[in-house]
């Protein structure tokens, strides 16, 4: 081979080396710096001091949510005491209604059956209209006085029992207030109950990404650090 040939092969190596040097420099400055280990140990501090905020007010939903829910107990317990005032109520309100109505016989001595006849329609369209509240007791008074069928003893029992149907109507509205309490805590528990849930769930995925923010750190920086430990929530 003469001269030529040598000094054309010498060149043509000189640009193989030249383009090689050239395609490694452009690949390292293509690929991807390596991670600045403080600045991955300052994000991951950041992001374990945001789980940490996350568990907290997580606890204190969760604390809220708990008391909501015994807020609901104890008026239950109140409607279920309502409850049971209201059905004694009832009770005595139905006897004592019957024993006025027991001593409203209609009477059958008197000389004119028709009139006598009138007087017991009277009678059990007044006690009828008492029963379904129409008229109060002292109109039912009122009615049977003017048929001359009123006693002091009978007297006695229709007071008794206008004052037990008084007493039962307050014992239904005391019912009413304290079921109408349960259905409003019960719908103040659901909604703390979601919202404690919410930030639960938040708080887990924080503790997580900041674990794993750790763990990069400490392979990034070839030294341990301190490890996160999430707290139960």
């Amino acid at each position: 081979m003469d001269a030529t040939g040598v000094w054309a092969l010498l060149y043509l190596g000189v640009l193989v080396v030249l383009a090689l040097l050239g395609l490694a420099l452009l690949t390292e400055r293509t690929r991807p710096g390596r991670p600045d280990p403080d600045r991955l140990r300052l994000e991951a501090e950041e992001l374990a001091a945001h789980a940490a905020a996350a568990q907290a007010k997580a606890g204190q939903a969760v604390a809220v949510a708990v008391e909501a829910r015994e807020k609901v107990a104890a008026v239950e317990r109140s409607r279920d005491e309502a409850w049971a005032a209201q059905e004694t109520a009832e009770q005595a309100y139905d006897e004592a209604l019957r024993e006025a109505m027991a001593g409203r016989r209609p009477t059958d001595e008197a000389d004119d059956e028709a009139g006598a006849e009138q007087e017991r329609v009277v009678t059990r369209a007044a006690l009828s209209a008492y029963r379904r509240g129409d008229i109060s007791v002292r109109e039912m008074r009122e009615v049977w006085q003017r048929i001359g069928q009123l006693d002091p003893l009978q007297q006695e029992r229709e007071k008794t029992a206008d004052r037990c149907r008084v007493l039962r109507a307050a014992a239904r509205r005391v019912h009413d207030q304290a079921t109408a309490a349960v259905r409003r805590a019960d719908q103040a528990a659901q909604v703390a109950e979601v919202a404690a849930q919410a930030l639960v769930d938040e708080a887990a995925i924080a503790a997580v990404e900041a674990h794993e923010a750790l763990l990069v750190a400490q392979r990034e920086g070839g030294r341990r650090l301190p490890r996160f430990r999430r707290r139960a929530s």
